[in-house]
């Protein structure tokens, strides 16, 4: 494979640098039902890189197979973040999950309806793989 399609682990090093700062930003700033919303914002940026990650190291898999993935991982890794760890109550954690899933839903949504010139790009489908070379019959 060649140009974006082998860049696949530089998109999880960058999707697992947002995932932290997640992380760290549950742990430094207090939830309240206002802020709820900036959930969404952060998991949809680590759908959109992650989803990206995932079609540039499984491009086999398609569209179809991309996203359901990063769902369930998005599902999962936001559900360790938010019900681990001391917090507030169980009514506002769940609260605060289900908005970070609508941000991985939408990513998600939109990587289904966006422009073919865009999801090329954001697939790393970009780079075309030849196929080999074959004769002609005689």
């Amino acid at each position: 494979m060649k140009g974006s399609l082998a860049g696949w682990w530089r998109w999880a090093i960058v999707a697992l640098l947002i995932y932290l700062g997640i992380l760290w930003s549950g742990q430094m700033l207090p939830v309240n039902p206002q802020g709820l919303w900036i959930r969404a914002g952060e998991y949809a940026l680590w759908a959109t890189v992650t989803l990206g990650a995932i079609a540039r190291f499984y491009p086999v898999l398609g569209p179809y197979g991309w996203r359901p993935v990063t769902i369930f991982l998005g599902a999962v890794l936001s559900a360790l973040e938010v019900f681990i760890g001391a917090g507030p109550d169980t009514k506002t954690r769940v609260d605060e999950w289900m908005t970070a899933l609508i941000g991985i839903a939408v990513m998600t949504i939109l990587a289904r309806v966006l422009p073919r010139a865009i999801t090329v790009i954001w697939f790393g489908q970009e780079v075309q793989k030849r196929e080999p070379y074959t004769r002609p019959p005689r």
